[in-house]
C-alpha cells in the first residue's frame, strides 16, 4: 500500500541515518545539506531527513546528479511504489543502456536520494536512532543483507520532483500514426488505427471484487502456513478450486495463470491479509477504498511492482527459491514503453516483448533456460494491467489484441492529470424478499463495496453481482461498528427501489438478537439425551441456564454433582472440529459417529441434509444430501465453498462429486446430447496431425481421447475424401 504521509518518510529516514556510521553519515550529509561546519550527528540527521519538505533544494540535488542517477529517480516515481528491490533497480539501469547497472545507484544512496531499508520493516520504529552495529558502507550492507534483503526506499517528495527525466525509451511505433505494419519475428503485426474497432476498457473493479471475497473467506477460516511458508494441502486446494477467486472476468481478454493466488499476494501487500502466528488472517479491508476507485487503484498498482511469489509466466510459485525476479522492472519498462507511444496508436504486446527481451539482463543472459524465454507480456496487459484500468484493448486487422495506456494508466505514471472514475449511478441495487441483493456493476464504488462486503456475502461476480445477507455477515458487521441503522442506510441509498419489509424484519431480528446475546468466559454445556432428563435435573437442582429442550449452560461446573448424571463425552470447544463424519461410497450419505460427535454438528448437519432411518444404531446416525436439503441450504444463504470447508472439518475429505452437482445442479450449464461419429486413429501423433491440419480441422467436432475424435455424420464424405487425398484411407466401420 502507498503511504503519503510526509511524516512517515520523515520518521523513516532518520530512523535510517540514525543506523549509519558517523563517518558514512557525515559523507552522505556533505552531499544532501553541504554543511558548512562540524555539526552534531544529531543535527545533521534531522536537517538531512528535512530535504523532503524542501521542494527547491530537492531540485538542486537532482540537478547535481549524473543522468543514470536521475533516471532512476524517475523511474521510481513513475512506478509510484518507494519500496524496490535492489536487483530490479540495476536491471532497469541496464536496459536502459548502462553497463554498469550499479553505480547509479550507489551514487543514490551517497547522494541521500535513496535508503538501504535496514530493518524490513514498512513502518518506521517507534524508537528514534538505531540499536546495534552501524552500517559503515553500503559495499558492506550489499554483502551481507539483513532480514529485509536488498530492499531500499526512495521518499515519493524525491522522486516526484524527477518525473519530467527523459528516460531514453525508443517509441515503438516510429511516431506512425495510421496503418502500419512493423515485423516481430515471422509475423507482421498491424501496430496503430486512425479508426476502426471498439475499444475495450475495464471498469477497474474486478480486483476490488475478488479481494473483497478473499477476505470474507479468510475471515471465515484462515488459511494455515507450514514451516516454510507454503499453504497446507487442504487450504491450496480450497483456493484452487474456488469458483468465485478462479473464474474467469465477465470481460476477459486474457487468461490469468492461479488467479485465486495472484488475489492472495495482492492482498499481503494491501493489509487485507496478515501473517499472525502461521496463519493468513483477515486484517482490515483497505481505508484508502473509502477514498475512491482511483485511490484504490492507486494502491494495486503500485502493488504490481512488489510481488514475489506470483508472476505472469509460472502463476503461483510461493516461497519457492528462484533465480531473481526479473518481473516487476519488466512491467515497468512495458507501461513506460507504451507510454512513449503516439496518441491514438496501437501496439501489439509482442512487439514490446520482443524490446524488453533484447535489452533486459534477465533475458539477454545466454544461460537462460528454454522454459523462461516463453512469452508472458500478453498475460500480464490483458489479464491483469487491462482489469486494473491500467490499459485499454482493441482487436487489430490481424484479428490480435492491441493495446495502450488508458487515461487511467497515463495518470498512474506520472504523466497526466487524474481522470474522473467516480460513477454517477448511485442507485445500483436490487434488494430481494429472499434476502438477496443483486449489485450492478455500472453503479459500483470501490467505497461501497467494501460496505457491501462486512455485512453481505458475494456469490456471484459477473456484470450483476450477487450477495447474500446472512445471519453471520450482519453479526459481522455489527462486531466490526455496524448497526442496524447503518445497514438499512446504505440499502436504501443504493436500492433502485424500496426494501422489502420482511428484509428489514429479518434484519433488525438479528440485530436485535445480537444485543440479547449472554458471553460467557468459560462455560460447561451439557446435553441430555431427551427434553424429560433436562426437565429432571432442573427439577432437582441443577445450577443452569435452558438452552434448547435438551441443552443447558452453566458458568462454572464447580457446583455441578457429576454423581448424579451418566457422562457418555467430554468436548473442548476451543479445539478444531472433531472428523466424526464419514461419506458412504455414493457420495451423498453421512455416518455420523455418536461417540466423537458435537452439539455442532448437531445444528450444522440439518441445514443440508436430511436425516434417514430410525434410532441410531451401533452408535451411528445417518443423514443423506438430497437435491431439496441443498436446494434450502442455498436458500439460506450456504454457499458451496462453505459446505466444501465443512466437509474438509468434518470428514476430512473434499466435497464428493455427487455432493458437488446437487449444490450447484441449478447453476451449471445444462447438459445436452449430440449425435457423432467417432473417428479412431493409430496413436495419439496422428490424432494431433488432424486436428492441426486446415483440411480436417475445420470438419473435426472435438477430441474425444487421445486417440478418438468426434465428427459430425453430415461433415464424413468430405473428411474421407481430404483423407485420400493425404494418401490415407478411411476404413469402414467393422461388422
Amino acid at each position: 500500500m502507498i503511504v503519503v504521509d510526509p511524516s512517515y518518510w520523515s520518521e523513516l529516514q532518520q530512523h535510517t541515518l540514525a543506523g549509519y556510521d558517523e563517518a558514512l553519515l557525515r559523507k552522505v550529509a556533505a552531499r544532501l545539506v553541504k554543511p558548512r561546519n562540524q555539526w552534531p550527528v544529531a543535527d545533521l540527521i534531522e536537517r538531512s531527513a528535512a530535504v523532503t519538505s524542501n521542494p527547491v533544494l530537492i531540485d538542486r540535488r537532482i540537478q547535481d546528479l549524473t543522468p543514470p542517477a536521475r533516471r532512476v529517480l524517475a523511474l521510481i516515481g513513475h512506478s509510484r511504489q518507494p519500496y524496490w528491490n535492489l536487483g530490479n533497480l540495476v536491471e532497469l539501469t541496464i536496459a536502459l543502456g548502462h553497463s554498469d547497472g550499479l553505480q547509479p545507484v550507489l551514487e543514490l544512496l551517497e547522494a541521500g536520494m535513496l535508503y538501504p531499508n535496514l530493518t524490513g520493516m514498512k513502518r518506521p520504529p517507534s524508537t528514534n536512532g538505531a540499536a546495534g552495529k552501524k552500517l559503515k558502507s553500503f559495499e558492506q550492507w550489499m554483502a551481507a543483507p539483513g532480514p529485509a534483503g536488498l530492499l531500499v526506499f526512495a521518499p515519493p517528495a524525491i522522486t516526484a520532483r524527477a518525473l519530467g527525466e527523459d528516460l531514453g525509451l525508443p517509441d515503438l511505433s516510429e511516431g506512425r500514426t495510421g496503418s502500419v505494419s512493423c515485423r516481430v519475428g515471422n509475423v507482421s503485426h498491424p501496430t496503430a488505427y486512425a479508426a476502426g474497432p471498439p475499444v475495450h476498457e475495464a471498469d477497474g473493479l474486478e480486483w476490488l471484487l475478488r479481494l473483497a471475497v478473499l477476505w470474507q473467506q479468510v475471515s471465515a477460516a484462515p488459511l494455515r502456513l507450514t514451516q516454510h511458508g507454503e499453504f497446507f494441502k487442504r487450504d491450496f486446494e480450497r483456493l484452487g478450486q474456488d469458483a468465485l477467486l478462479n473464474a474467469a472476468p465477465a470481460d476477459q481478454l486474457a487468461d490469468v495463470p492461479d488467479a485465486a493466488f495472484l488475489a492472495i499476494a495482492l492482498a499481503e501487500q494491501e493489509g487485507i491479509l496478515v501473517n499472525f502466528d502461521g496463519e493468513l488472517r483477515a486484517g482490515q479491508l483497505p481505508p484508502v477504498w473509502d477514498k475512491g476507485l482511483a485511490a484504490a487503484l492507486e494502491s494495486l498498482e503500485s502493488d504490481l511492482f512488489r510481488l514475489a511469489a506470483w508472476d505472469p509466466l509460472d502463476g503461483w510459485h510461493g516461497s519457492a527459491v528462484r533465480a531473481g525476479n526479473p518481473f516487476p522492472s519488466a512491467y515497468l519498462l512495458a507501461l513506460l514503453l507504451l507510454a512513449r507511444l503516439p496518441n491514438e496508436a496501437w501496439i501489439h504486446p509482442e512487439m514490446i516483448e520482443q524490446w524488453i527481451v533484447a535489452q533486459h539482463p534477465y533475458w539477454t543472459n545466454e544461460s537462460l533456460r528454454p522454459s523462461r524465454q516463453k512469452p508472458w507480456l500478453e498475460t500480464f496487459l490483458l489479464g491483469v494491467a487491462y482489469q486494473l484500468r491500467l490499459v485499454q484493448a482493441l482487436r487489430g486487422e490481424d484479428g490480435a489484441w492491441q493495446v495502450r495506456l488508458s487515461p487511467t494508466g497515463r495518470w498512474l505514471l506520472g504523466l497526466a492529470q487524474a481522470p474522473s472514475l467516480e460513477t454517477v449511478h448511485t442507485q445500483t441495487l436490487l434488494v430481494q424478499p429472499n434476502l438477496q441483493i443483486i449489485a450492478y456493476r455500472q453503479g459500483l464504488t470501490s467505497s461501497l463495496i467494501a460496505r457491501l462486503t462486512q455485512f453481505a456475502a458475494w456469490e456471484g461476480l459477473g456484470a450483476a453481482c450477487t450477495l447474500q445477507l446472512q445471519p453471520e455477515t450482519v453479526y459481522r458487521a455489527l462486531e466490526a461498528g455496524q448497526s442496524f441503522d447503518s445497514i438499512r442506510r446504505t440499502l436504501e441509498q443504493h436500492s433502485t427501489r424500496g426494501v422489502p419489509s420482511a428484509v428489514l424484519d429479518s434484519l433488525r431480528t438479528w440485530a436485535n438478537k445480537r444485543d440479547r446475546i449472554t458471553v460467557y468466559p468459560s462455560a460447561t454445556l451439557l446435553e441430555f439425551g431427551s427434553a424429560e432428563d433436562l426437565n429432571e435435573a432442573l427439577a432437582r437442582g441443577l445450577s443452569a441456564v435452558r438452552l434448547s429442550d435438551r441443552l443447558a449452560v452453566t458458568a462454572s461446573e464447580e457446583a455441578i454433582e457429576f454423581r448424579h448424571f451418566r457422562l457418555t463425552s467430554t468436548r473442548d470447544y476451543a479445539l478444531p472440529p472433531e472428523k466424526c463424519v464419514q461419506v458412504e461410497a455414493d457420495g451423498v450419505t453421512l455416518s455420523v459417529d455418536l461417540a466423537r460427535s458435537d452439539l455442532l454438528l448437531e445444528t450444522e448437519l440439518p441445514r443440508f441434509a436430511e436425516l434417514i432411518g430410525g434410532p441410531p444404531a451401533s452408535g451411528r446416525r445417518q443423514y443423506r444430501l438430497t437435491p431439496a436439503s441443498l436446494s434450502a441450504a442455498r436458500s439460506s444463504g450456504m454457499t458451496r465453498t462453505a459446505l466444501e470447508v465443512w466437509f474438509h472439518q468434518r470428514t476430512g475429505q473434499s466435497l464428493p462429486p455427487a455432493a458437488r452437482l446437487l449444490m450447484i445442479a441449478g447453476e451449471a450449464k445444462a447438459p445436452y446430447l449430440r449425435r457423432h461419429l467417432v473417428l479412431h486413429v493409430a496413436d495419439e501423433e496422428t490424432a494431433e496431425g488432424l486436428m492441426q491440419w486446415p483440411q480436417t480441422r475445420e470438419l473435426i467436432e472435438e477430441r474425444l481421447g487421445p486417440t478418438a475424435l468426434g465428427v459430425v455424420e453430415e461433415n464424413l464424405p468430405t473428411l474421407r475424401e481430404r483423407l485420400r487425398s493425404a494418401g490415407i484411407e478411411l476404413a469402414e466401420p467393422e461388422g
